[in-house]
């Protein structure tokens, strides 16, 4: 049943895609907490351990199937959930409580939840912050367990469901079955949210940030989510399900041309070849990147390697992780960046001081040359993993060049140390840096004479040229890779390192967005390296523009003085472009003109 009047909301579009469906409307189930005082306090001690114990034992089967589904990398964040399920302090905290006040356990636990997601909440540091939304979530299951109450299970809904809610934790995204499971829609949260990372992962479309799509919705409504312009449409009529129909099938029928596009190189109109890489964060990584064509690896993050871990990895074993990697790659290059621990993410079993501004204190290449030993162990696994494959290595967070030279000097000391021992590997193996820092990007041209290759982190090169802190929601607006300050900053980058002869690629977010391939193009960048879903997109994108033209749309929005207006000049740019690169016939021995003729034609 569909109405004659639809109502249409606007949110953040986090991962792409067209859905239809019907609402499953996801809010917690009440739980009401009883107030009165208790006979036997020590049966209530033993339901809060029991609680605890039922929710750890969750985590770890969603762990699991997370593992299975996505990865390591993306599994490890439940590592942290169990982590501060298992911590004592507030445990003992909650026995206290009990005891103390004579209540029940769920009484005492949401006591010292609150209290200890306030304390947190209202520290600057944004690292601890994330960690209260982390301590609700594990906070809310534990209570659940405890008072016997049976926790929604998102394995198992309807088909064609779309789901709305406040908010989806990654427990609760890791459960989503994509068998019957077509979108999902989030009143809060951004594209750097756990959730929409692990959206794009599952490929499934999604619109977070709404506000109050709970409100406006209830559950077997119909709606359409357009996660590619960020609309929803509630209880759409029939000649719009018809049009949306019809685009999804259009969405779909372009993911397939795509897949045609995985065995080709990215070479534009004029004949300049650009590399189309992937990121990774484990070798199960890799899958992805052989299946959307990816011509290399841009990033691997090695933290997951160290965040799996209740120890430092050893030697052997991230000699073996490098190694798969490198090998599976088959001599196509695989850049692997050292440990970039700090900032908004933490080893337990390290003890990071408790800073007011973890992203610009002690994390990242600080951490490794002030502990030595830790890069040490990284670059010798590297090096003789490199016996086995195309490997460059990686800096993260450089800001001075005494600390690459600091680094290169350890470098040639592990070198000297194989070559002892008798163990091959590549003696001129690449050592480059992130961009990152306004500091490099402002200085790129001295910075570039010191390595081998620049890769720019965009989305710490934002945070920081911008001063806004990309998890804080109340700015979140401001962060924007569009603003003429950050966008001077990687035309600096690119020019300093092709001034100085060595390449340039780019591992932020900002390389996977379609609206920006023409721009940073134009400027330069020599490689393209993003999720490995968003590659053969880019690739088409590449394989569409001429350079020239390119130059000059950057000329011009150089001379423009505000994000909005960039974007607008940027996204005529891109429809000209492709609607003149089909009518010229770019993709027609594929059967994209036609595809996007009629796509551009309705635009």
């Amino acid at each position: 049943m569909v109405s004659e009047m639809s109502k249409k909301i606007k949110g953040i579009e986090a991962s792409p895609g067209i859905a239809i469906g019907k609402i499953f409307l996801y809010q917690e189930q009440e739980l009401v907490i009883k107030t009165e005082k208790v006979g036997n306090t020590d049966n209530e001690k033993e339901r809060l351990l029991e609680g605890r114990e039922k929710s750890k034992e969750q985590l770890l089967k969603i762990r699991e199937k997370t593992a299975e589904k996505l990865g390591e990398d993306k599994a490890a964040i439940f590592d942290g959930h169990i982590t501060l399920l298992e911590d004592e302090d507030l445990f003992d905290e909650v026995t206290e409580i009990i005891e103390d006040e004579n209540i029940c356990a769920e009484a005492a636990l949401q006591m010292g939840i609150d209290e200890y997601c306030e304390m947190l909440a209202n520290l600057e540091d944004e690292y601890l912050r994330e960690r209260a939304a982390d301590l609700k979530d594990i906070g809310k299951r534990w209570l659940y367990n405890t008072a016997g109450i049976e926790i929604i299970d998102l394995s198992s809904l309807p088909a064609n469901t779309i789901i709305a809610a406040k908010d989806l934790t990654p427990s609760d995204t890791a459960q989503i079955d994509l068998n019957n499971v077509v979108a999902f829609i989030t009143e809060v949260g951004g594209k750097t949210a756990h959730s929409s990372i692990m959206a794009r992962s599952l490929e499934l479309p999604a619109i977070v940030g709404t506000g109050n799509i709970c409100s406006l919705v209830k559950s077997g409504d119909t709606v359409i989510v357009d996660a590619l312009k960020g609309d929803i449409i509630i209880n759409p009529t029939e000649e719009e399900i018809g049009k949306y129909e019809e685009k999804r099938n259009n969405f779909f029928a372009e993911k397939e041309l795509l897949k045609q596009l995985k065995d080709k190189e990215a070479i534009s109109l004029d004949g300049t070849k650009v590399g189309t890489w992937a990121n990774i964060g484990s070798p199960k990584d890799v899958d992805g990147v052989l299946r959307n064509g990816a011509t290399g690896i841009g990033l691997y993050r090695t933290e997951f390697l160290f965040m799996n871990n209740d120890r430092f990895p050893t030697e052997d074993e991230q000699f073996e992780a490098y190694k798969t990697v490198a090998e599976r790659m088959e001599g196509k290059p695989v850049t692997i960046r050292t440990m970039d621990i700090g900032g908004d993410k933490s080893l337990p079993y390290m003890q990071l001081p408790k800073e007011e501004n973890p992203f610009l204190g002690w994390r990242a290449i600080r951490v490794c040359l002030d502990r030595t030993e830790i890069l040490k162990t990284q670059f010798r696994a590297l090096l003789r993993a490199s016996a086995f494959g195309y490997i460059k290595i990686m800096l993260p967070m450089i800001m001075d060049i005494t600390e690459i030279r600091r680094a290169r000097a350890i470098l040639e000391e592990c070198k000297a140390e194989l070559q002892t021992e008798g163990a091959k590997f590549d003696e001129n193996i690449a050592l480059g840096i992130m961009v990152e820092t306004p500091a490099v990007a402002f200085r790129a041209r001295s910075f570039a004479e010191e390595v081998d290759f620049f890769s720019i982190g965009t989305n710490d090169l934002t945070q920081y040229t911008l001063a806004v802190d990309r998890g804080n929601e109340h700015i979140s607006k401001l962060y924007n890779t569009y603003n003429p300050g950050v966008l001077e900053a990687i035309r600096l980058a690119i020019k300093g390192a092709h001034e100085a002869g060595i390449t340039i690629s780019m591992c932020g977010e900002f390389a996977g967005d379609e609206n920006a391939t023409a721009v940073l193009f134009g400027m330069g960048l020599d490689a393209f390296s993003m999720s490995a879903i968003s590659v053969p997109k880019i690739k088409k994108n590449l394989m569409t523009l001429d350079k020239k033209k390119c130059e000059e749309l950057v000329d011009t929005i150089m001379k423009l003085r505000t994000s909005e207006e960039i974007l607008e000049v940027v996204k005529k740019f891109n429809k000209e472009n492709m609607r003149e690169t089909c009518w010229n016939g770019v993709f027609a021995n594929m059967d994209f003109g036609n595809e996007y003729e009629s796509e551009t034609s309705r635009s």
